[in-house]
């Protein structure tokens, strides 16, 4: 990867939690699961089960 290359990810992922930070809890919750994150009722599925471990600290 060149520096071209990272620039464009990085401005990516900007745009992309900026996105993240403006939507409600329904939302985000949806995009969890559509990505196989989160269950529809905003559980961790167990691939994931680990994160939850984190989350709950927090």
């Amino acid at each position: 990867m060149n520096d071209k290359d990272f620039e464009v990810l990085m401005e990516l992922a900007a745009r992309k939690l900026e996105e993240a930070k403006a939507m409600s809890k329904k939302e985000a919750i949806q995009s969890l699961n559509s990505a196989g994150i989160l269950t529809k009722k905003g559980k961790f599925t167990k691939p994931y089960a680990e994160l939850e471990k984190l989350v709950i600290a927090k």
